[in-house]
């Protein structure tokens, strides 16, 4: 009885540790195949594929950057909106993807906004800028703005821009210069009151 016993058991060690074995081989294949699909995933969007980490401080910069200068909004010439426009330019080897920014001149609402048919309106998704491409912030054309900044942006000022991109990855353009420009062609439309940053059928029309 005891032999048999022993017997028993030992078969029921081996079949368990058969167990164990056919499970662990199941994980690691698991692993492997979520690895795969991961990293597929990862490098199926190379406008995504580029961590902060490895992006260089001049991976994107911006010729003939401006920032609309501006009075506080309480003057009498006074807004608490304002523009920002240059050439950006991808010194990168992958496609970068902006979807939103920010700058240090710290609390507002930052828009990245187009213009259709003479009108101003937020621009869904954002834009790419092709490996060693460029894309052109313009009156008339994409731009980003600043709203809800109630005090003045001086002439002579600089601010940090710092880009925002698809994936998690941060571009910053320091020191872009304020400067007094002449109005733009499109309008603000109802921009122009600031009531609603969605709607542009418009009230007053007021030129960037």
């Amino acid at each position: 009885m005891k032999k048999r016993t022993v017997t028993g058991l030992a078969a029921a060690a081996l079949v368990l540790a058969g167990c164990s074995d056919a499970a662990d081989d199941a994980a690691e294949q698991e692993q492997s195949s979520y690895n795969e699909v991961t990293s597929e995933a990862a490098t199926s969007n190379p406008a995504s594929d580029v961590p902060a980490a490895d992006l260089a401080n001049d991976a994107v910069t911006l010729e003939d950057g401006a920032v609309r200068a501006k009075a506080a909004k309480d003057a009498a010439d006074g807004s608490d909106m304002t523009s920002i426009f240059g050439t950006l330019h991808n010194n990168s080897d992958n496609d970068i993807s902006v979807v939103g920014f920010t700058t240090s001149l710290g609390e507002a609402d930052y828009q990245i906004h187009e213009v259709v048919d003479g009108v101003m309106r937020e621009k869904d998704g954002g834009f790419d800028i092709p490996a060693g491409g460029t894309h052109e912030l313009a009156p008339g054309g994409d731009h980003f703005m600043v709203m809800g900044y109630a005090p003045a942006i001086e002439a002579g000022d600089t601010i940090d821009v710092t880009l925002l991109l698809e994936g998690g990855a941060t571009a910053t353009v320091p020191d872009v210069a304020v400067r007094t420009m002449l109005p733009g062609d499109e309008s603000y439309g109802d921009l122009g009151d600031h009531a609603d940053p969605g709607d542009h059928a418009g009230h007053d029309e007021h030129k960037h």
